[in-house]
């Protein structure tokens, strides 16, 4: 086969066998129910397997490619991969000291985020030490099982954050309408 065909949102199986033989190496049978129920539109949204070493048939193996990966992710990981591995903490900050100042060394602030299951829908805000909203980096935005954000220490008003110690409230919930809240602090370093 020269390429693959393009496959419907709609319905349909999809099997792999050995060419001129009638062995079926594997089958999938997918449906519009398998896709993420708070999309307004699937077109363009792929499946993807969460895990190789599950059976394909299983279809709560299957879920959505994240938005970050728009929605596909053709010839590389699976977004929604994961190996069925619950960290002790699903969200990270590195380096917890950063200085935006484009000299090379942890200009950036990286929240980092493993979960077990697919389907979370994440908010990620920034806040001052006084509570003021700094910054609104992600607003209702798919995730795969793990992945990373990355804030410049740029506002929301497209200025330089000031020096000083920043909370980043990330929340995700699940179509199940299971919330979970996460607190990380950072500091915003730069020369006085």
């Amino acid at each position: 086969m020269a390429s693959l065909p393009s496959f419907s949102n709609d319905a349909g199986t999809v099997a792999i066998s050995i060419k001129n033989a009638t062995a079926i190496i594997d089958k999938f049978a997918y449906s519009p129910d398998m896709f993420l129920s708070l999309l307004t539109s699937t077109d363009g949204v792929s499946l993807e397997r969460i895990n190789f070493n599950r059976p394909s048939d299983d279809k709560t193996n299957w879920h959505c490619a994240s938005e970050s990966a728009g929605f596909g992710t053709p010839t590389y990981k699976n977004s929604q991969y994961s190996e069925g591995v619950t960290a002790e903490d699903p969200v990270s900050v590195s380096p917890e000291v950063f200085s935006p100042d484009n000299d090379g060394y942890n200009d950036v602030l990286n929240l980092n985020y493993v979960f077990d299951t697919p389907e979370y829908i994440a908010t990620i805000t920034i806040y001052d030490a006084n509570g003021r909203l700094i910054r609104e980096l992600i607003k209702s935005k798919l995730l795969g099982t793990s992945g990373t954000f990355s804030w410049d220490g740029i506002t929301d008003d497209n200025e330089k954050a000031r020096i000083g110690i920043y909370v980043i409230y990330f929340e995700v919930f699940d179509v199940n309408g299971n919330v979970k809240h996460y607190k990380k602090s950072a500091v915003l370093a730069g020369k006085l």
